[in-house]
C-alpha cells in the first residue's frame, strides 16, 4: 500500500511542480520539428475505411488513431493488444486474465461484432491481441461504425464463433519504412516474479527496410478466480511466453511506387490454470504477405495473403485432494486470407473501389481421455468468399457521398460433430451486403458525418455443436461451450451520425450517436458459473447510445484527453419471458475514459489513465445473471532517461497497472488481480 501512494503522490507533485514543457523522446530532434512530424503522420494515414493514403477528414466514417508514441506508453496490464484501444469510447475492453482473451464489447452489442485485421488482413478478434507482439506495430486505426462492405468476416470458429465488422474495425498497421537503424534491449521485473526480456533490430539497406526481434516473459502470475471458483486453484498458474518475430517491406520501382511486404511472428504459450493437471501448450503462427503497386496517377492495385495457425492444447483433471489428469483436449485452427482491391481516382478526389476477397478455414476438436489415442469431436472446413464495390463521390467543395454493396457466400463443410456424422454434412449461405455515408465539411472547423450499413454472419461450429453435450449440464467438472444446433444466421444494421471539431489545431471535440440492430443475434449465454458453462441462442438485440469526446495538446510537451460513452441495449425474445427485455451481456451502460501525456525537457515521461466501468451483466436470464461493476481503473506509465550519446541512450521505466488495487469481479468466476507493476531498463543504439 505505502509503494502505492508513493507513486500517486509522485505523480500528482511532478505534474504540479516541473515549470516547462518540452518533449525530448527517441528522435533527438527539436520539439516543434517532432511536433509538427506527429501532426503530418496524422494527416496521412492509410485510412481504414477506404484502403488510400489520404488526411482522415475525407472518409465519411469516425476514425481513431492510436500513434507509435501512445503505444510505447502503454500499461497493458493483461498483455493484451486489446488494451491499446481500451481509452477509446465506443468500446468496453474485459480481459479476463492475462491467459485469457477479451470479452469486452463494441457499440454495445457484444464482443465479436468488430473486426480485427493485421496490414488490412483479418486475424482472430479474441486470440491474436493475446499472442501478437506490441513491438511489430507501427500504429493503429480504428474506424467506429459499419465496414461489412470493404472488409469481410472472420472465420473462426473458436471462442465466439464467427466475427462481423458490424460496429467497426482495427486495424494492426505494422511496421514497414524505418527512417535509422536501431537496436534495442529492453529487461524487466515485477509482480508475481513477472520476469520479460526484449530484443529488437530494425534497419534500411537501400529499398529494403525489415525489423526482428524476439520478446520472453515467465511469471509465476497469481490466482485470478474468485473464492470458490471452478478453477480451483491451489499453486500459483505459472506461465511462459515467447514470441518470435520479422518483418521486411521493399521499396521498388521509380519513385518507389510499389511496396512488397512479409511479416511472420510464431508464439508460443505454456502454464497451467493452478494446478497440476490443468496445464496447457499453445502455439500460433501468424504470416502476412502483401503487395501494392500504384499503376499511374488514377488506378492503385493492392494485393495480401495470409497464414494464421492455432494449436491449443489443455488438460481436464478430477480436482482434490490429490489431483488426477481426466484427458488431454486440443483445438486446432487453419484460416488462410486473401484479398485483392483496384482503386481508380477519378473526377474531383472521387474514387471508385473494386476488390474480392476469400478465406478458407479448416476446424477440429479433439480429445484424448487417457486411452493412447485422439478421439475428434467436430472436423470440419469453411470457404467464404466475397466481391464488393465502393464509389467515394465528391461532387461539390466540402461534400463526400460514399457507397457500396458486397457479394458475401460462406460455406461449411461438416466430416464430424460430437464424434458423430452429422445430419447435415453441407450448409451455404449468401448475401448482399451494402453500406452508405456522407460527410459535409461546413467551415474548417466544423464537420458533419452520417453512415449505415448491413452485415451477416452464420452461426460458427463451436456455437452449434458445442465443446460439451447437453448431457453435461451442470455436471461437476464438466467445462465448456452447450451445443444448440437449432442456431439461425444473423443479419445486422449499423447507423451512426456525428459532428467533428477542431476548434484549433491542437484543441478537437466530437460527437457520435449510434444505433446497432441485429436480427437472429447469436449471444453467448453464461447458463452456469460452477461449472463454467456457456450456450449461445437467438435473440433480436439493439443497441443505441452516443460517444463524445475531446483531447487537447498543450505545447509540445503535454496533452490531455477524456470521453464518455452512454449504451442503452436492449434483447427481445418473446417466446421466453425470462430472456425478454433484458440487457445485452458484457455491454456496460456507461463507460468513461481520460489521460493525461506529459514529456519533461529532462527526458522524464509521465503518462496516467483513468477508465470507469458502470457495471453489465453475464447472460441474459433475468432469474440467473449476474451484474459485474468494474468500477474505476487507474493505470500509469513513467520513465526517465538516465543517460544520452550520439549513438546510444539508457532509460529506465515502470508501468503500474491498477495503481488503486480494484479486484473487480468478472463473468467466469474471474477477478482483476489488483495492483501491478513491471520496472526495467531499455538500452537503444542507433
Amino acid at each position: 500500500m505505502k509503494i502505492k501512494i508513493i507513486i500517486i503522490i509522485g505523480i500528482l507533485c511532478m505534474l504540479r511542480t516541473t515549470p516547462d514543457f518540452a518533449q525530448d523522446t527517441i528522435n533527438q530532434k527539436p520539439v516543434d520539428e517532432l511536433f509538427k512530424m506527429e501532426l503530418e503522420s496524422f494527416m496521412n494515414v492509410v485510412i481504414t475505411p477506404s484502403k488510400l493514403p489520404q488526411s482522415g477528414s475525407n472518409v465519411t466514417q469516425k476514425v481513431d488513431l492510436v500513434t507509435s508514441r501512445a503505444i510505447e506508453t502503454s500499461v497493458l496490464g493483461n498483455r493484451n493488444l486489446c488494451e491499446l484501444i481500451a481509452v477509446l469510447p465506443g468500446s468496453s475492453v474485459t480481459v479476463l486474465s492475462r491467459n485469457d482473451a477479451n470479452w469486452g464489447t463494441y457499440g454495445g452489442i457484444g464482443p465479436k461484432y468488430s473486426t480485427y485485421m493485421l496490414q488490412g488482413l483479418p486475424v482472430d478478434a479474441f486470440i491474436d491481441p493475446m499472442s501478437l507482439d506490441l513491438n511489430i506495430i507501427d500504429r493503429v486505426e480504428v474506424q467506429r461504425g459499419p465496414a461489412s462492405v470493404i472488409y469481410p468476416n472472420y472465420l473462426s470458429q473458436d471462442f465466439a464463433g464467427i466475427q462481423s465488422p458490424l460496429t467497426g474495425t482495427v486495424n494492426l498497421i505494422l511496421k514497414d519504412r524505418i527512417e535509422k537503424p536501431q537496436t534495442s534491449f529492453s529487461t524487466s521485473f515485477g509482480s508475481y516474479n513477472t520476469l520479460n526480456g526484449q530484443i529488437l533490430h530494425q534497419n534500411r539497406i537501400g529499398r529494403f527496410n525489415y525489423f526482428a526481434g524476439v520478446t520472453y516473459e515467465m511469471s509465476d502470475y497469481t490466482n485470478y478466480g474468485t473464492e470458490g471458483s471452478w478453477l480451483n486453484m491451489h499453486k500459483d498458474p505459472a506461465y511462459k511466453k515467447t514470441k518470435i518475430y520479422g518483418g521486411i517491406t521493399l521499396f521498388a520501382g521509380k519513385d518507389e511506387t510499389q511496396k512488397v511486404t512479409l511479416f511472420f511472428q510464431k508464439t508460443f504459450h505454456t502454464g497451467d490454470a493452478g494446478r497440476v493437471y490443468r496445464g496447457y501448450d499453445n502455439d500460433y503462427g501468424t504470416l502476412n504477405a502483401g503487395y501494392d503497386v500504384t499503376l499511374n496517377r488514377k488506378l492503385h492495385l493492392q494485393s495480401h495473403i495470409g497464414l494464421r495457425s492455432y494449436d491449443r492444447t489443455w488438460q481436464e483433471s478430477v480436482y482434490g485432494v490429490i489431483d488426477t489428469l481426466k484427458s488431454d483436449n486440443g483445438v486446432t485452427q487453419l484460416i488462410v486470407p486473401a484479398d485483392l482491391s483496384l482503386t481508380w481516382m477519378h473526377g474531383k478526389q472521387s474514387a471508385l473501389s473494386v476488390g474480392a476477397d476469400y478465406q478458407g478455414a479448416d476446424y477440429t476438436t479433439w480429445t484424448d481421455p487417457l486411452v493412447g489415442y485422439r478421439i475428434y469431436g467436430t472436423r470440419a472446413t469453411s470457404s467464404q468468399v466475397g466481391v464488393y464495390a465502393q464509389e467515394e463521390w465528391r461532387p461539390v467543395k466540402g461534400l463526400l457521398l460514399r457507397g457500396g454493396l458486397r457479394y458475401a457466400w460462406v460455406q461449411n463443410l461438416i466430416a464430424l460433430v460430437n464424434c458423430q456424422s452429422p445430419e447435415q454434412s453441407k450448409r451455404t449461405w449468401n448475401r448482399l451486403l451494402w453500406s452508405a455515408g456522407i460527410r459535409y465539411t461546413i467551415s474548417k472547423m466544423f464537420a458533419v458525418y452520417a453512415n449505415a450499413g448491413s452485415s451477416f454472419a452464420p452461426p460458427g461450429l463451436k456455437s452449434t455443436s458445442g465443446t460439451i453435450s447437453m448431457s453435461d449440464f451442470k455436471v461437476p467438472g464438466r467445462n465448456g461451450q452447450l451445443p444448440n444446433p437449432g442456431l439461425k444466421p444473423e443479419s445486422g444494421l449499423g447507423i451512426d451520425a456525428g459532428l467533428e471539431g477542431s476548434f484549433t489545431s491542437t484543441l478537437k471535440a466530437g460527437l457520435r450517436l449510434f444505433y446497432t440492430l441485429v436480427n437472429d443475434a447469436i449471444v453467448d449465454n453464461v447458463v452456469s458459473q460452477n461449472p463454467s458453462q456457456s450456450q449461445s441462442i437467438n435473440t433480436r438485440s439493439a443497441s443505441m447510445g452516443g460517444e463524445v469526446e475531446i483531447s487537447h495538446k498543450i505545447g509540445s510537451s503535454l496533452s490531455w484527453f477524456a470521453n464518455a460513452t452512454y449504451m442503452m441495449t436492449d434483447i427481445k425474445n418473446d417466446s421466453n419471458p425470462d430472456q425478454n427485455n433484458v440487457e445485452i451481456p458484457f455491454a456496460p451502460s456507461v463507460v468513461v475514459n481520460c489521460g493525461l501525456d506529459y514529456h519533461a525537457p529532462f527526458g522524464l515521461s509521465i503518462v496516467p489513465t483513468l477508465g470507469y466501468n458502470g457495471g453489465f451483466y453475464d447472460g441474459t436470464s433475468k432469474s440467473s445473471r449476474t451484474k459485474y461493476i468494474p468500477g474505476i481503473l487507474i493505470n500509469a506509465y513513467l520513465a526517465q532517461r538516465i543517460a544520452r550519446g550520439e549513438s546510444y541512450e539508457l532509460e529506465c521505466f515502470a508501468q503500474c497497472y491498477n495503481l488503486t488495487n480494484n479486484r473487480y469481479t468478472m463473468p467466469w468466476q474471474f477477478i482483476n488481480t489488483g495492483f501491478s507493476f513491471m520496472a526495467g531498463l531499455k538500452l537503444t543504439f542507433r
